[in-house]
């Protein structure tokens, strides 16, 4: 039997079913508190301030005998940062007093907040806080001719310690954000259950906010590559950590991979004397180069990070992919080293040097890497389009992890690639430039030579080596190469 309310809000609703039928079969409470729950939720939306209005929050309170609640007492620095995101989004709403002046107005978003509040519709009768919810008080579906409305009562009438006919489940945080100083029309989606006992609440709770598995901003950005080019997100420093934290994954899988060029051969503890390149600089130039935002000093693309095309998006590689493209790119590297007639290659063999592992070999230092990376980046980023580098994909178990199966299963499948022809092409071409330092084989015997490694040594040198290694490549047989080389070199 329908009970007769004070005529107040009258809210649309749309009811939908939640119940599989090897349920019924569960155990439940023939009482409280965890009677059988209806099949049927509801969703419907209002404005915040009104919602907040008809709603209260049933924090847990333990007595001698007994526990009523599910909700933690509310956290006003929690609620007032709520507040400050739907004012003025993010970051600029996580600023502080000092930073927010007209400079970072640019930073100002909408603070939309589109997951549901939850909450459960008290049915006359209902027990809280010593009180039982009296005739009127509270809400009643009506259902006629397939039309649900929520009928609830005039709020005005009600005393300020009397219980209201909406308790929150989940949410409470976001719905207390909106006092008088949010204006505006603002509405807030609601998913309700109706006469839901106290313990399955508590089990609402938990699985919303316990048992899922939250994803941290880091791997964010592996899920949706376009964050990953958003000048906003640079404000937070995630962005940095994100670059950064990819930059360090791939070195260690060059470091630790079997069957990588630069196995063991890393020198990930930074120690004197040790010899190859640094952990840190290959970071560093992986960083740089790779992971470029297009902004800054040097302004550089990154192959996996800058958008390349009309949508703004970056290739949408996964973690795999990156690794695997470098670890086919230093091991096409070596491989054409290893079987180069070139000089500079046969004077470290006359030498009876090793020109994959000596340290005089520009490759094995730091500014050759920084230096390689950055040009093969430039190349591939500039021709990605034209290549398909953006067609090739490859099915992955788990995005925001790296598995050494499928960095494997990524690089098979990078071979197959019609742009693995342009990367093969591409190394070719830096195999044919001299990359002994002025320590190498015969460079001291060669004045001219002897004079350009000093240079590189000098002021400068870092962006001289650069420009020398696009002008090989203007020479090079692949013309689409050739000519990405040509106009890198007169950006630079």
């Amino acid at each position: 039997m329908m009970s007769k309310i004070t005529a107040g809000e009258c809210v649309h609703l749309i009811k939908f079913t939640q119940w599989l039928e090897h349920w019924d079969n569960f155990e439940y409470s023939v009482k409280g508190p965890s009677r059988k729950p209806k099949p049927n939720l509801y969703m419907f939306s209002m404005n915040a301030a009104k919602l907040r209005q008809y709603s209260d929050v049933y924090r847990r309170q333990r007595s001698s005998d007994n526990a009523e609640g599910i909700q933690r007492d509310r956290d006003e620095k929690r609620t007032d940062r709520i507040r400050r995101f739907v004012q003025d989004g993010y970051p600029y709403g996580d600023l502080k007093e000092n930073q927010r002046n007209p400079d970072r107005e640019v930073l100002k978003k909408p603070g939309w907040l589109p997951t549901a509040i939850v909450v459960n519709i008290l049915e006359e009768g209902d027990p809280r806080r010593g009180k039982v919810l009296n005739l009127g008080q509270g809400g009643v579906i009506i259902e006629k001719n397939g039309v649900c409305e929520l009928q609830l009562p005039d709020i005005s009438e009600f005393e300020a310690d009397a219980i209201r006919p909406l308790e929150v489940i989940d949410g409470q945080h976001r719905l207390w954000a909106f006092d008088d100083s949010l204006t505006g029309d603002y509405e807030l989606p609601v998913v309700a259950f109706h006469g839901l006992d106290i313990a399955w609440q508590a089990y609402l709770f938990w699985s919303i906010n316990v048992s899922p598995k939250r994803i941290n901003p880091s791997h964010a950005f592996d899920l949706y590559p376009l964050l990953r080019n958003q000048t906003w997100l640079e404000q937070t420093g995630d962005l940095t950590v994100y670059r950064e934290a990819r930059a360090q994954e791939i070195t260690e899988w060059l470091y630790k991979h079997h069957q990588s060029p630069w196995f063991n051969r890393v020198n990930m503890l930074g120690e004197s004397g040790a010899g190859r390149v640094s952990q840190a600089a290959f970071v560093r130039s992986l960083t740089a180069a790779f992971f470029g935002t297009g902004r800054g000093t040097s302004g550089r693309y990154g192959l996996f990070q800058a958008a390349f095309d009309e949508n703004g998006e970056p290739l949408p590689w996964t973690r795999a992919q990156q690794v695997a493209l470098l670890l086919e790119f230093w091991t096409l590297l070596a491989n054409q080293i290893g079987n180069s007639t070139e000089n500079w290659v046969i004077a470290f063999r006359q030498a009876d040097r090793n020109p994959l592992d000596d340290k005089s070999v520009l490759l094995n230092q730091d500014m050759g890497v920084r230096a390689v990376h950055a040009v093969a980046n430039d190349i591939l980023f500039e021709k990605a389009s034209q290549w398909g580098l953006n067609s090739w994909s490859v099915d992955v178990f788990d995005e925001t992890d790296t598995s050494e199966d499928d960095i494997d299963t990524a690089w098979e499948s990078l071979k197959n690639q019609e742009f693995h022809r342009k990367l093969r092409s591409l190394t070719s071409s830096l195999v044919k430039f001299d990359w002994r330092s002025l320590d190498g084989p015969g460079v001291r015997d060669d004045r001219d030579l002897e004079l350009t490694r000093r240079a590189y040594r000098g002021s400068g040198g870092y962006t001289l080596l650069t420009k020398d290694i696009l002008r090989v490549i203007e020479e090079a047989s692949d013309p689409s190469a050739s000519s990405a080389g040509q106009d890198l070199r007169k950006q630079s």
